[in-house]
């Protein structure tokens, strides 16, 4: 894991047949962050971006750009509260590519988050996955813009978009935006978004059992949000986050 502590611009480039997995922290004092990946054929990464860190205004910008057959999973974490602006973008320009989309929020208090990311298919037979997942609460307000874009050259792509949010009070608001603009036939390529929310009955039915009101929607954090991970992530990530997400106040 490597601790950002000022702001950044990096730009990582995976060669040829090449395989590499970089996990970033940004520090509460960071205000700008921009990552730039390029891949070269059959070249593949993994990358998380974790941003856990309460701030004020912060401003993250991704870009990546991939070759024939390669292979790119993003995994961001983003809870670290204040006005949050992240805008991911992929373009898969090669054959065979694939990018993965693993993102995680919580928004709590006053924060602001506007998350946006699109997958650009402008390559045949691309594929991917966008997962965008989150909880907010109290008066928060998160807007959740996600895009699958496949280009007159994408024949044979098969793309998925799903946006799975929950409201932990009525005060809170989250917009949820999936899209599909596709210029090409014999694709395959879908989106859902949908939208819970935790009831007095819900509690109530805890509270029944001892459990807190506090401790509750705790649970509900933790349960909603962890699960994203599980499958994907590393052992010692999976620990940040259930740690990041045990100390988060409710």
């Amino acid at each position: 894991m490597i601790d950002v502590s000022e702001n950044l611009h990096l730009t990582i480039i995976i060669s040829e047949d090449a395989s590499a997995a970089v996990q970033i922290k940004l520090q509460k004092n960071v205000s700008y962050c921009a990552l730039e990946v390029f891949l070269e054929p059959r070249a593949s990464l993994s990358c998380l971006l974790l941003q856990a860190e309460a701030g004020t205004d912060v401003h993250i910008i991704q870009r990546a750009r991939l070759a024939d057959g390669a292979r790119l999973h993003w995994q961001n974490a983003t809870f670290g509260g204040g006005n949050v602006s992240q805008d991911l973008q992929t373009e898969l320009t090669g054959a065979n590519a694939e990018s993965t989309v693993d993102w995680a929020f919580y928004a709590r208090g006053n924060d602001k988050y506007d998350l946006r990311v699109r997958n650009i298919y402008a390559g045949r037979d691309g594929g991917g996955e966008i997962t965008m997942k989150g909880v907010a609460q109290d008066k928060a307000h998160v807007r959740c813009d996600g895009m699958i874009e496949i280009g007159t050259k994408g024949t044979g792509t098969d793309a998925y978009l799903t946006e799975d949010v929950l409201m932990l009070d009525p005060t809170a608001k989250i917009d949820a935006i999936p899209g599909l603009e596709i210029k090409t036939n014999d694709v395959k390529a879908s989106h859902s978004a949908t939208v819970s929310r935790v009831t007095p009955e819900d509690l109530f039915y805890f509270a029944a059992r001892g459990i807190p009101r506090a401790e509750a929607r705790r649970m509900y954090v933790l349960g909603f949000l962890a699960s994203l991970f599980y499958d994907n992530a590393a052992e010692s990530l999976q620990k940040i986050l259930l740690e990041r997400l045990a100390t988060q106040p409710t």
